[in-house]
């Protein structure tokens, strides 16, 4: 629990530091999940400096970084030769790019890592799992995002959009207790039981409190 205590601690020190401005430096995020929709970055008081379609050659989008319900999935990019990934690339100040991480659970708890690439001369970032997992699906709602953002991108080819579309969906059932962090194999069954009835008493709180609920945030403008 005090790893996550930290991680909030650490994320109103950065909303502390955007009560001030945007500061000086400028970076380039390829946006191709939920940050897609404005409605999100609007809650996350992300104010982006400039936006423009891009399209990733030689990378594939993937529903393989596991969300805290079973069997879900939230979009990562993989490296895939032929393949392209339609996205807006969002010109973010430094400060706004360094909260943008901790809503993307990357400083401390490391679920997301930045992967740094440069392309027709622009040097950008974006969010790469570092827990890839197969047959995930994501969610209709995380789905809607993505599609309706595509549907406004002028240069996705319409098989793409199509397929991007037809996407399998699953709808959230229950927390995974091994989210935040693996459960021994080796421990024996009761110890297991209890370690996993802790995990997931830990994730609600994370998730439903630590995660959702900022004394500073409210207070930053876009």
């Amino acid at each position: 629990m005090l790893r996550y205590l930290i991680w909030r601690l650490r994320f109103e020190l950065c909303n502390l530091r955007r009560l001030f401005g945007h500061g000086a430096e400028q970076v380039n995020y390829l946006a191709f999940g939920a940050n897609l929709c404005d409605d999100i970055l609007h809650e996350r008081r992300i104010k982006p400096l400039a936006i423009r379609p891009f399209a990733l050659r030689d990378h594939g989008l993937r529903f393989d970084h596991p969300a805290p319900h079973a069997g879900c999935g939230y979009a990562s990019v993989e490296p895939a030769t032929g393949e392209t990934v339609y996205g807006y690339l969002l010109t973010l100040s430094g400060r706004d790019a360094a909260r943008m991480d901790y809503y993307e659970v990357v400083p401390v708890i490391r679920r997301y890592r930045r992967t740094w690439i440069e392309q027709d001369g622009v040097r950008l970032y974006f969010y790469q799992t570092n827990r890839s997992t197969p047959g995930l699906k994501p969610t209709a709602q995380y789905l809607g995002y993505i599609v309706d953002a595509l549907n406004a991108h002028p240069g996705v080819c319409p098989d793409y959009r199509r397929a991007m579309a037809a996407t399998e969906t699953r709808e959230p059932g229950e927390l995974v207790s091994s989210y935040l962090w693996p459960r021994p194999a080796h421990r024996p069954g009761w110890l297991q039981r209890i370690d996993g009835a802790y995990q997931l008493a830990v994730l609600a709180i994370f998730l439903h409190v630590i995660y959702r609920f900022s004394l500073t945030a409210p207070l930053i403008r876009r």
